[in-house]
């Protein structure tokens, strides 16, 4: 070949753009379904090694209560729209089924932490617990008042409240797809506000998503929960 040829071929391949990663693949989209829990790419991931209040648990702020777990839900989801999201098994303990899931060098979990709005698991790595102590001494999130851990509050333990008032909100929506499939909707779905629950139809609201799990729903996919929006705009005949 010719040298004039292979200066040309070189001049061609270094103006030629280079794909990133993200060109290459894709981010994919992450959507928070509760404060340590958010669904990739239509998968589940559980953030590996903190605990978050449930979407239905109060906490206390002094004498106000407050909806925590909404709380922490909102956090996370706001993290989410600072970039794509990469999720992978932690070595640390390989029969944990949690993720360590970051955006760029933020760990979405020590992230969680040092708001305020989780707590470290006691199998946790030291970079978690010593989040969790920031946020204990600067009082942030749930350490501005009184909480039950959440492992306790999924185990049935309640603050002490009024008689006049909800120990928990109970608004998860559990619904049935167009196949009769049982499917919830949480309250940080952008959807959630226009789809309304059919109890006669056999649908219903339960306190947590954890209920809603053990109870045999599952999380219901945004496609799906795009449809059944779009259905619900729609003039009946």
């Amino acid at each position: 070949m010719p040298w004039f040829f292979v200066v040309l071929l070189v001049a061609a391949i270094a103006a030629a753009p280079e794909l990133t990663a993200a060109e290459a693949h894709p981010p994919a989209v992450a959507v928070a379904v509760d404060g340590d829990t958010l669904e990739l790419d239509g998968k589940i991931v559980r953030l590996y090694g903190v605990d978050a209040p449930e979407l239905g648990q109060f906490c206390m702020n002094g004498t106000n209560r407050y909806r925590c777990g909404y709380e922490a839900a909102l956090s996370l989801a706001k993290l989410l729209t600072t970039g794509p999201v990469v999720c992978q098994r932690t070595p640390v303990d390989p029969k944990d089924d949690g993720q360590i899931c970051s955006i760029g060098l933020v760990d979405l979990a020590e992230a969680m932490l040092r708001r305020g709005y989780a707590v470290a698991q006691t199998s946790a790595l030291a970079v978690y617990r010593r989040a969790e102590s920031d946020a204990k001494q600067s009082r942030l999130g749930i350490w501005r008042g009184d909480f039950i851990p959440p492992q306790d509050w999924k185990a049935g333990r309640r603050l002490q409240t009024q008689k006049d008032q909800p120990e928990q909100a109970c608004d998860i929506k559990g619904l049935l797809s167009a196949k009769g499939e049982r499917v919830y909707l949480v309250n940080t779905d952008p959807e959630y506000p226009t789809i309304e629950v059919d109890q006669p139809r056999g649908e219903r609201l339960f306190c947590s998503d954890d209920e809603a799990e053990l109870a045999g729903w599952r999380r219901w996919p945004k496609s799906a929960i795009q449809e059944r929006a779009a259905a619900a705009k729609k003039p009946s005949n």
